[in-house]
């Protein structure tokens, strides 16, 4: 009998118990949400321990026996060899370790085929959060997450982008990268996003991918994917933990390439994400929805359902972090937004989303410097993608670990309630908003994440209005 590591599973070592979880975190799904999900598990010191000699390629019973022997001092070889059966079935057949066959392929835990959806396992805390999982274990501000700004050039101008022109220089060098590995590595991190402007732009995007599917981190690559060579498509299929996300803004060439600003993105794009289909890469299709598109990109949405992949629209675009809202000319007006709201709304009551129907927010406060932390290409921290205003230190002065644990800043990101929003505590359409530092800050005149941003709020105020003509009606 033979036990292996499994491809898509995360592994880290904590000082009092050892965490298994799936790539469903920090992955993406297909359409029909069928990849393999076994959930999380929490070992015992001691079976984290018998965990840690297991390797990609098969061991037999007697093989990891030889190994924990020497760890193990007072017992004898037939006693592990039973406990280490034991262990590792129980762990195989909940889907956490390979017994046998092998290797495992990707089709085996993702396929854009598979149309049949499956669940997180209900037992335990497979239902739980990441942010739930950790609490409970006392790490309140757990850093499980790290973007990465590799490259500040990119290959479009997108009308939209937040990204200043001013600042499209440089990308990151593999000393940085390494350095700021190994600090993600002594903080337990777990996923890894690469983003740029455009990480192809970096030449060594593929070194950075293989460094992190060597060291078991998940790594979710953003990309207009323009630049998608066989190269890298050979990285990217080597590299289970990986998952892609990119932008496609209609099925219309001319609308798509005019959101863009270079003629011919949409075709490039368009057989990319076809390309990366047919090898059963995890990818997200996002279509932000401004002036150019409100009338087409559904159409996006209904293509990547008949591919079965993973798409989202959203129209919370948000201001350059220079503060000069340069991009926001393609930003819905209020009236524009008006047919959207209401569709969500009722989208909410036909589904029985409470939140939707009465308008409850999923959070009060934007849970920045919970769980993650944003890096450019010079090793300048943020709190998130598209906060550049808001340094929070530098990795050439301070490790991670020290920005996260010490920063002054970051306590007061996590201190902040509804008390240092005065304006926010007395509004009658509160339920309906959430407060998204990053929108108040690169749109208030003064640069303050704590001046409430009023375009914001009269998206509330319109929710509110819609959401009581619904109950009104009922």
């Amino acid at each position: 009998m033979s036990f292996f590591k499994l491809p898509y599973i995360l592994y880290r070592d904590y000082p009092d118990f050892g965490y298994l979880t799936d790539n469903r975190n920090f992955g993406y799904d297909t359409a029909s949400k069928s990849s393999v999900k076994v959930g999380d598990r929490v070992l015992s010191k001691t079976g984290s321990v018998f965990y840690s000699v297991l390797t990609e390629a098969p061991q037999t019973v007697e093989d990891i026996a030889r190994r924990l022997l020497d760890i193990f001092v007072g017992v004898t070889a037939a006693e592990i060899e039973e406990d280490i059966r034991v262990f590792f079935q129980t762990l195989a057949e909940d889907g956490f370790v390979g017994c046998g066959v092998y290797p495992v392929s990707r089709v085996s835990f993702f396929s854009y085929s598979d149309m049949v959806p499956k669940a997180v396992r209900e037992e335990g805390i497979e239902s739980e959060s990441e942010e739930e999982f950790f609490e409970k274990w006392g790490r309140n501000y757990h850093l499980s997450r790290v973007h990465l700004e590799v490259s500040a050039p990119c290959n479009e101008r997108c009308v939209h982008c937040y990204f200043p022109e001013n600042y499209r220089k440089g990308v990151m060098s593999r000393e940085l990268f390494l350095r700021i590995l190994g600090q993600c590595k002594e903080c337990n991190v777990l996923s890894i996003t690469i983003s740029g402007g455009e990480p192809m732009l970096n030449p060594d995007l593929l070194f950075f991918i293989k460094e992190c599917r060597e060291n078991n981190i998940s790594v979710n690559l953003l990309s207009n994917l323009i630049l998608l060579s066989d190269e890298m498509l050979h990285e990217f299929i080597k590299t289970p933990l990986l998952s892609i996300q990119t932008s496609l803004y209609s099925m219309s060439a001319a609308v798509h390439d005019s959101i863009t600003s270079v003629r011919g993105s949409y075709v490039k794009t368009k057989r990319a994400i076809e390309l990366l289909h047919q090898y059963n890469i995890p990818m997200q299709i996002n279509c932000p929805i401004m002036k150019q598109n409100k009338d087409t990109y559904h159409d996006v949405l209904e293509w990547a359902k008949t591919m079965n992949i993973e798409a989202d629209s959203d129209y919370m675009l948000f201001g350059c972090f220079d503060g000069s809202c340069k991009n926001l000319k393609c930003r819905l007006d209020l009236s524009e937004l008006e047919p959207f709201i209401a569709k969500e709304l009722d989208l909410g009551r036909e589904v029985g989303n409470r939140n939707h129907a009465i308008g409850k927010s999923d959070y009060t406060i934007c849970p920045v410097c919970i769980s993650s932390l944003c890096v450019s290409h010079r090793g300048e921290v943020y709190p998130c993608e598209g906060w550049q205003s808001h340094s929070l230190g530098n990795i050439n002065e301070h490790s991670l670990k020290t920005i996260w644990e010490e920063s002054e800043k970051v306590n007061e990101l996590r201190s902040l309630s509804y008390d240092d929003f005065p304006k926010c505590q007395v509004c009658k359409d509160k339920v309906f908003c959430s407060i998204c530092l990053i929108r108040n800050a690169n749109e208030s005149h003064s640069g303050s994440f704590r001046e409430v941003n009023p375009y914001y709020c009269s998206i509330a105020h319109l929710k509110g209005r819609l959401a009581l003509k619904n109950h009104v009606s009922d």
